[in-house]
């Protein structure tokens, strides 16, 4: 699917106020992490204390959701203050689990584990840092005013001094900036709209989708490729025809060629992908990168489906699947697109998500002679990674960008072998690469 666009990419607004359904539904979400956190503060405390805590816990951020969501500017987050009371409570009953689960460990341990804990979940090494050393320091002031600090409040505390630590260190460096809300999705081009609407991806998304709609499905035409002409992106730092033939002919012609995949992963980031992978990606049937090369041993397939809607004899819609051989389990579920604006043109790749999907767009460029990048890192507005969620009923989005995760996808010959280098990052770290080894059938 191609689209035009000459609107800047900007942040767009969408609908001017929430729906009263949109601020009961806030209010109900704060008021239930209020229970909870309400609960683990008053869990020591003797009589009714734990129960009288939770409806006060509740009617508080009940009452502070409800007004911050209402109030709120469309396309920003709530205020910050807000924020950082919604993450104690949550906080703290985390720390309540906690101190059930391990009841002699000291507070500074409780509250290491709490900080450190919220600080990757910045995606920054210096945010775990940070998290980690304030969870320490709340920990041992805890303990000289009472031995036995209650767990919750440890907890509490410590996301509470990490949380404004942070936004005062990395200030105007937010991880997450709101780019629309209900937007018509024709306003925010740089997003693929599509979902998941049972569950699992699958390689027979596209097929399904095409159900949905009433399109004509076709499984890896003949000579099909993930854009309809390479030539569709050229622009100011990228000139289509200074990419060698091979590489045009991939682009414009996937299904004539084969893959292999070799995977390389930081040695920190394998246990929390390997948690990622066995909670959702496998169970959801996208974004399943392969983990160690012997899972690509036995190959890997790939092929493009694709949907005409308007009956044109023309794809509107392609698909490029990869998945491991002989178990066709999915890796990777992605709809590729392209449009144009400003004179330069870009690639979006969306990854259907139940209720969303995620986006990458790239933007085109060379680093050597004959190759082509396509990066994430460039300061073009339209460019990055976007989380969107759609209205069912109305197919309008609302979109997050993720700023600190980036992409680069280098492809280039050497010794005349078609090669391509995928790499991922976190900031400035690169945390995986997958290398691509690319040949005709």
């Amino acid at each position: 699917m191609s689209s035009t666009c000459a609107a800047p990419g900007a942040e767009v607004d969408g609908r001017k106020r929430r729906t009263p359904g949109q601020i009961v539904a806030g209010g109900i979400a704060g008021a239930v992490i209020g229970l909870g956190g309400g609960a683990a503060f008053a869990a020591d405390l003797p009589g009714m204390a734990t129960s009288l805590g939770a409806s006060a816990g509740g009617l508080v951020m009940g009452l502070v959701s409800a007004w911050a969501d209402a109030t709120r500017r469309p396309g920003r987050p709530q205020p910050l203050w807000v924020r950082v009371l919604a993450s104690a409570f949550l906080a703290a009953t985390v720390g309540w689990l906690l101190g059930r689960l391990l009841p002699d460990w000291p507070a500074p341990v409780v509250g290491a584990i709490v900080g450190l804990g919220a600080g990757s979940m910045g995606a920054r090494v210096g945010k775990a840092g940070l998290g980690l050393a304030s969870g320490i320091l709340v920990g041992l002031a805890a303990s000289l005013f009472d031995p036995e600090p209650g767990g919750g409040l440890v907890a509490a505390a410590t996301v509470t001094v990490y949380r404004l630590a942070a936004a005062l260190i990395y200030r105007r460096r937010e991880q997450i900036r709101f780019r629309a809300e209900d937007a018509d999705p024709g306003t925010v081009p740089y997003v693929v709209p599509l979902v998941e609407k049972q569950g699992y991806v699958g390689v027979d998304y596209l097929r399904r989708h095409a159900d949905e709609i009433g399109g004509a499905f076709a499984r890896n035409p003949t000579d099909i490729g993930i854009v309809d002409s390479i030539d569709r992106l050229a622009g100011p730092s990228f000139d289509p025809a200074r990419v060698d033939p091979l590489i045009r002919e991939f682009y414009e012609h996937t299904s004539r060629f084969d893959l292999e995949i070799v995977p390389r992963w930081r040695p920190w980031m394998r246990l929390p992908y390997l948690a990622y992978r066995e909670m959702f990606a496998r169970p959801l049937g996208q974004a399943n990168a392969p983990f160690q090369i012997e899972e690509v041993g036995g190959g890997v397939v790939s092929w493009i489906d694709t949907i005409d809607v308007d009956g044109d004899g023309r794809p509107d819609f392609r698909a490029w699947v990869r998945a491991y051989a002989g178990t066709l389990e999915p890796l990777y579920v992605g709809i590729y697109t392209t449009f144009r604006a400003d004179a330069t043109g870009y690639v979006s790749v969306g990854f259907p998500l139940p209720t969303g999907s995620f986006t990458a767009t790239l933007h085109p460029s060379h680093r050597g002679d004959g190759d082509l990048l396509l990066t994430s890192r460039h300061l073009d507005p339209r460019v990055g990674h976007y989380l969107s969620l759609v209205d069912p009923d109305t197919g309008h989005v609302s979109v997050a960008e993720l700023t600190t995760f980036h992409e680069e996808i280098h492809v280039y010959l050497r010794d005349g072998r078609l090669l391509t280098d995928h790499r991922f990052f976190l900031g400035r770290t690169e945390f995986m690469s997958l290398h691509y080894t690319i040949s005709r059938r």
